[in-house]
């Protein structure tokens, strides 16, 4: 699968300047036995990029060369095998991408002038970094991770740099090292220590002498300093690593059990459900002060108010629903949005501007189900000014 990032979407964003743009989503079912359904789909969304294209005015001959990179995936039975949950496709004179992504869509065709990107981000939305620690009498394992998203770091190096500190000290009897890179199938990784059978038999001493080597290295391996860190153990090793432990963002809930017996999926799931919370408070803070601050002008539920605000650059923080559209046109010089009962040519879905927009001036973006929104409108903001 591949990863979209803020990196990404931006780059998205500057290349939907080439119109007509095509942009198409659907869900995927992962499997050899389910490649030719998910080829078949996605034929079908292509044929309806190329009736919507029809309004265009193209010629034949462009219309087959910008649909042309995406027709050639329809035979390869690999790719459509080796699926995630959605898949995004971006076809525009000149470029082409296509993403095999942890999240379901809506099946979806859309041709205007710049990319519909407003489906992905979603996987914005609670998507911060955070990392699972994964440690046994056997085993040691760090994940990466984010609420779509799960690799495995490689420890190797850490475990080789601790033998060569301690190994002096730690006679063969009490604890042994071994290691192996990460391989692909979610398995272990770093075999770190085992003789003995209870807290006892192993050495508090010696296991908190490791835990503390853990504790200071293992900020080489991440990407940000304080993202939570999910430990998953059984139940006698977590108080120990919290001894040993300085990490600031230690959760408290572990992953109770015998990591050694779960793959990385498994863990990631289990993992979700601990730091969910932790990513779900900001959006909650978000709702609230918008609830606060309704009816003083510094917010704004109406389409085409935000529409204006977000080509000013005066949004901080937009919640939306990605999916629904409300087409229209908008006119740069004045500001003004003019609503669209449907897509033409020229149109644009208001919202997906507005989201697009508000990326670019660097505001908070939050997609949410329209039951979550604060109020019943699909997109609401507040503003910097």
């Amino acid at each position: 699968m591949e990863y979209i990032n803020r990196e990404e979407l931006e780059m998205l964003v500057k290349d939907s300047s080439r119109e007509p743009s095509v942009s198409l989503y659907m869900t995927t079912q992962k499997g050899r036995e389910r490649a030719r359904e998910n080829a078949i789909r996605f034929k079908n969304l292509l044929a309806e990029a190329e009736k919507r294209l029809d309004s265009w005015e193209m010629n034949s001959s462009d219309k087959e060369q910008l649909l042309d990179p995406a027709k050639k995936l329809l035979d390869s039975s690999h790719y459509w095998a080796n699926q995630g949950e959605g898949f995004a496709c971006f076809l525009n004179p000149g470029f082409y991408r296509f993403y095999r992504l942890p999240l379901p869509f809506t099946e979806l065709a859309v041709v205007k002038e710049s990319f519909h990107l407003k489906p992905l981000f979603s996987l914005l939305t609670m998507d911060g970094r955070f990392y699972v620690l994964a440690i046994s009498r056997k085993d040691a394992r760090l994940l990466r991770a984010t609420k779509t998203f799960c690799e495995e770091v490689d420890l190797s190096t850490l475990v080789e740099k601790f033998e060569a500190a301690f190994d002096d000290e730690l006679p063969e009897s009490n604890l042994q090292f071994h290691t192996r890179a990460p391989y692909a199938g979610g398995t272990r990784t770093a075999v770190f220590f085992g003789h003995g059978g209870d807290i006892e038999s192993i050495q508090k001493e010696r296991l908190l002498q490791y835990f503390r080597f853990i504790d200071r290295e293992l900020p080489r391996y991440m990407d940000t300093a304080d993202g939570p860190l999910v430990l998953a153990c059984v139940d006698y090793l977590a108080p120990l690593y919290r001894e040993a432990s300085s990490y600031p963002s230690l959760m408290e809930e572990i992953i109770r059990g015998n990591p050694e017996n779960r793959n990385n999926q498994e863990i990631h799931q289990k993992a979700w459900a601990i730091v969910k919370p932790y990513f779900e408070k900001p959006v909650q803070d978000i709702k609230n002060r918008y609830l606060e601050l309704k009816g003083t002008g510094k917010t704004s539920n109406d389409v085409q108010e935000l529409v204006k605000a977000a080509h000013r650059g005066r949004i901080s923080d937009l919640l939306f629903v990605p999916g629904i559209q409300q087409w229209g046109r908008f006119n740069p010089q004045t500001g003004e949005a003019i609503p669209e009962s449907k897509a033409i040519p020229g149109s644009n879905d208001l919202i997906d501007f507005i989201v697009t927009r508000t990326f670019l001036n660097k505001g908070g973006i939050y997609a949410l189900e329209s039951e979550e929104m604060p109020d019943s409108s699909p997109a609401a903001a507040l503003f910097r000014w």
